[in-house]
């Protein structure tokens, strides 16, 4: 009896930490994908960049050529682009975004989306927004 309720207890344990933002996820755009790690830290939610890839291949040359003050031209592997979100239910609001393509910082949220196997992360700038789909890495 005790195997049984521990076996339910981890199972439902992993299904919670499924339907998380906390993880690490991946962004396709074309040829290149970019890997995002996302962690609570202090009730906020972050995202780093932990690695892009290029055709398949690591592309360690990757940086935020077009970013302004210390993210000037720094690799993109490390960069930190989502922070100070504030949690919403499941989701997380009120954050700041980086778009590394443009260099520019904008608003920015989070939902999670198809039972925390993809989030809906949104960048916007007064009435114009983008949302990009990240899924999760298994």
């Amino acid at each position: 009896m005790i195997k049984v309720f521990a076996i339910a207890s981890f199972c439902a344990a992993a299904a919670l930490a499924q339907n998380s933002a906390v993880g690490n996820w991946t962004y396709v755009d074309g040829p290149k994908t970019t890997y995002i790690t996302t962690t609570d830290e202090g009730g906020q939610l972050k995202a780093k960049i932990t690695k892009v890839t290029k055709e398949g291949k690591d592309d360690p040359s990757a940086t935020c050529a077009k970013c302004s003050g210390d993210n000037k031209d720094k690799p993109l592997a490390g960069l930190l682009i989502l922070w100070d979100t504030k949690k919403d239910g499941e989701n997380w609001k009120d954050g700041k975004l980086l778009d590394p393509e443009s260099g520019r910082q904008v608003a920015g949220k989070v939902e999670i989306i198809e039972g925390g196997k993809k989030l809906n992360v949104k960048g916007s700038v007064a009435f114009i927004s983008k949302t990009q789909v990240w899924t999760r890495v298994q």
